[in-house]
């Protein structure tokens, strides 16, 4: 097994858990196979590899070819390895990470948030206001709620994946 090769074997367990990092694995093994091959080699219901292709193909960590089944007439995939180093893999997914933490902390910054001491609830300004700032589950009072911890916690969450560049 190439180094290319065990490093996709951990994201995809790290990522998708460890049917991801088995049916990887597999792929490594036999190198190309279709959803039914894999299910039955690996002993894992089909549906559960059909969601877990799916999730490692959006990740970019495995690939497919379409062919026609000229008998049934439907098509079968058959999945491989992705041919793209696991960096542009990793890199996309910062990517995306950034995009989620910096939409969040807007959020965070252009609301104000309320939070129930009984039952632990916490609600922006825009959830209460028409309740009189009382918790939707339980009917105690709100206490306003201090968020700069949050925005703290997110700014230097954001700054840390802006500075880790790996392709």
């Amino acid at each position: 097994m190439s180094e290319k090769d065990q490093v996709l074997a951990i994201l995809a367990r790290k990522i998708h858990g460890d049917v991801a990092g088995r049916t990887i694995e597999r792929l490594i093994k036999v190198g190309e196979a279709t959803d039914e091959q894999l299910s039955q080699a690996l002993g894992i219901e089909i549906g559960t590899i059909r969601r877990v292709l799916n999730e490692l193909y959006e990740s970019r960590l495995v690939k497919y070819r379409r062919v026609r089944d000229e008998e049934q007439g439907w098509y079968l995939y058959y999945w491989r390895l992705t041919d793209e180093y696991p960096t542009r893999v990793l890199e996309e997914r910062r990517r995306r990470a950034l995009e989620v933490l910096k939409r969040r902390l807007e959020f965070e910054k252009n609301n104000s948030f309320f939070y129930c001491s009984s039952c632990g609830t916490r609600f922006s300004f825009d959830e209460v206001a028409d309740n009189m700032f009382r918790c939707l589950y339980c009917g105690s009072d709100l206490e306003a709620l201090d968020g700069s911890l949050i925005t703290e916690k997110l700014e230097k969450a954001i700054k840390l994946l802006e500075n880790i560049k790996f392709e």
